[in-house]
């Protein structure tokens, strides 16, 4: 059996920005994100004790794929904090230095990555995914191999774990369902409407009376007449959405894995006042103590 921890890395990345002030620098760049993430992966590593941890970025945050099918799809996200992108190409460097695995699916992103991987594990893998994205719920299954999610409630000093019974008791639907959920429902942070009318409570019902999103349009005239209305005008919406809303599985990954340095590490972390961190993290990756 191997227990996998597999990072949502561009979203954890994020969440790291954000909880710490930019003041936090090397001198001549802002270093906030890097040592938030490094002591999340500290954190997380003490806490789960995986054999193995996979760091997965997003290669494209807007797949041109999704944005044909969608044009309104993450259109309205804002451009990334002027501290942050130099930040990445230093966390590649850092997480490289220790030997880390770092994944990408070329043109598509990090939930896409995530997403071969749990398709592709072995029996008897246990996968935790630790997310602050909501769709990736639709991966969870229990048996074997196992996948779970880890969301983030408080970075990831709290995290809500996720198995199928918990998918089912937080939003009424199991993870296999969880995509016509999401359609139905709608997702304003990624420009998703959803069907006019439809909420949570809504998209729960129709997910558990009918079996997937056709059988729903075929039955449209079952419903109340707005909703019947609204449903069997939303063809279109529920194709385009097919392209958008599942993870990928079946993309390729581009998978590099690193060759621990600790002499180059040592010098990074001095260069870019990361050595609280980086000592934080190794201790944590070597057992030696608990991480601050």
């Amino acid at each position: 059996m191997t227990h996998r921890l597999l990072l949502d890395t561009s979203s954890l990345v994020y969440r790291a920005f954000f909880a710490l002030p930019t003041s936090i620098t090397d001198g001549r760049m802002a270093v906030n994100a890097v040592r938030g993430y490094l002591d999340m992966v500290a954190r997380l590593v003490d806490a789960r004790a995986p054999d193995e941890v996979l760091h997965c970025r997003d290669d494209d945050w807007r797949p041109a794929e999704r944005a044909a099918a969608w044009p309104g799809y993450k259109a309205q996200r804002a451009d990334d904090p002027e501290e942050l992108p130099a930040q990445f190409p230093l966390l590649t460097d850092v997480l490289a230095r220790f030997g880390q695995v770092q994944v990408a699916a070329p043109d598509w992103e990090a939930d896409d990555a995530i997403g071969v991987l749990a398709a592709s594990a072995e029996a008897g893998d246990v996968l935790e995914i630790v997310t602050g994205d909501r769709d990736l719920l639709q991966l969870v299954r229990d048996g074997d191999p196992a996948v779970r999610v880890l969301y983030t409630v408080k970075g990831v000093s709290e995290l809500a774990e996720f198995d199928e019974s918990a998918v089912g008791e937080r939003y009424g639907v199991p993870p296999q369902r969880y995509v016509d959920y999401a359609i139905l429902r709608g997702d304003p942070s990624d420009g998703l409407p959803g069907v006019s009318g439809v909420g949570e409570k809504t998209a729960r019902d129709l997910v558990a009376r009918y079996p997937d999103l056709a059988a729903l349009q075929a039955d449209a005239r079952a419903l109340s007449p707005k909703l019947a209305q609204r449903i069997a005008g939303a063809g279109e919406y529920f194709e385009a959405m097919q392209r958008v809303v599942p993870v990928r599985t079946d993309v390729p990954l581009r998978i590099d894995r690193g060759e621990r340095d600790d002499r180059a590490l040592d010098r990074l972390a001095e260069d870019h006042n990361l050595e609280g961190p980086v000592g934080r993290l190794r201790a944590a990756l070597d057992g030696t103590q608990e991480p601050a």
